[in-house]
């Protein structure tokens, strides 16, 4: 069902991680509704990583939860109605050596639930989408850091989604995949998506956020 504009899709809740003594986040409380997008901004070393690992839940929080469109996504089995419903794009492409730019993005369909004739229809969409086209059958040894950074973020946007987390995305990419990119996550507003967009890129962030934070040594400022 589609969501509600204004509905909660996203919630973090005292967000905390240490490593030891160190603090790498603090108290991270964020809510992101259904419609927006959400720009974090801050330095290399911030936080903004971390809290995306958290958020995506590749890391275990010290304290703190997570919920996407309401159920935990780190509290098995609710984890597993939360992570159907959240696409993320890490900081680096992880990509598998022995798969083409064409094998990733049809695994990733198929273990989301695209099949059959969708299946096909979504990635050719996408490699068109991203000028991959004539690079479907390349492995990742073969593509540049660009190309293979816009494989990761058609990965993450193949696959049906409510809630949409990027790390960076822009990095490596050229002036006319930014464009794409800028274009897909307008319509994730008008289709009631819910984005979190980690960034230093202020110019960027500012032409599609809905709203922009910024994260310090660890703490979000200004919510």
């Amino acid at each position: 069902m589609p969501a509600a504009r204004g509905e909660v899709l996203l919630e973090a809740m005292n967000l905390t991680r240490r490593y030891g003594p160190v603090v790498a986040l603090d108290a991270f409380d964020l809510k992101v509704r259904a419609g927006e997008c959400v720009a974090i901004m801050g330095p290399n070393g911030s936080g903004k990583t971390t809290a995306a690992s958290l958020i995506a839940g590749l890391l275990e929080p010290s304290d703190g939860r997570v919920e996407i469109c309401g159920h935990s996504i780190h509290d098995e089995p609710d984890a597993v109605l939360a992570r159907r419903d959240l696409a993320y794009v890490p900081d680096s492409p992880l990509l598998y050596d022995d798969l083409t730019v064409t094998d990733h993005l049809r695994l990733v369909a198929a273990a989301n639930g695209v099949a059959g004739d969708d299946l096909d229809a979504r990635s050719a969409a996408m490699l068109e989408q991203f000028n991959l086209t004539e690079r479907a059958g390349y492995f990742p040894r073969q593509l540049s850091r660009g190309m293979r950074q816009k494989t990761a973020i058609a990965c993450g946007l193949i696959r049906p989604f409510r809630v949409l987390v990027l790390d960076e995305p822009v990095v490596g990419l050229d002036a006319e995949s930014v464009d794409v990119l800028r274009d897909v996550l307008l319509e994730c507003r008008t289709l009631k998506r819910a984005v979190l967009l980690m960034t230093h890129a202020e110019t960027f962030a500012s032409s599609v956020a809905t709203r922009t934070l910024r994260i310090e040594e660890g703490r979000l400022l200004g919510r």
